[in-house]
């Protein structure tokens, strides 16, 4: 089989996003143990306001969180084995996760959408850097997922 080789913007990309949706996963457990937890993430950008928007927001946000950012920690991570379904992964995950605080925030759609703002930005340019990639993914056909060869 041949070994296709990957750019060093693509791995950074695949890079950034595995820790991107590792640290959303660490967030949400936190805010279920105790909301407290992430006052910490303040300190990081586009993190500043998330510990006040989340004392507002549904008591399934967290869990929908963790959900979304695993599905996108886990395409990132088959994006970076060159398999096009984690592109899928990835974006469907973040699309969602940008949908998410417009229906669980409880706060005006402004305010959702002037503070989720840069998040959308980052979101479409990874997505779109993605998608430069995605012919030289392949589509993975089920005995080659399985491991099992003919």
């Amino acid at each position: 089989m041949k070994k296709r080789k990957k750019s060093v913007l693509f791995i950074a990309l695949c890079v950034m996003s595995a820790m991107g949706g590792t640290f959303g996963v660490l967030l949400g457990v936190l805010s279920i143990i105790d909301l407290d937890l992430i006052t910490f993430a303040a300190r990081v950008p586009g993190y500043t306001s998330i510990k006040s928007l989340t004392y507002d927001a549904s008591t399934l946000y967290p869990y929908a969180k963790i959900v979304f950012y695993g599905l996108s920690l886990a395409g990132a991570i088959i994006m970076f084995q060159l398999q096009k379904r984690g592109f899928y992964f990835y974006a469907s995950a973040q699309l969602a996760l940008l949908i998410i605080p417009y229906l669980m925030w409880n706060q005006p759609a402004a305010l959702v959408f002037f503070t989720d703002l840069p998040d959308m930005i980052f979101t479409f340019a990874f997505i779109g850097a993605y998608a430069i990639y995605l012919p030289a993914m392949r589509q993975v056909s089920l005995p080659e997922a399985s491991g099992t060869e003919k």
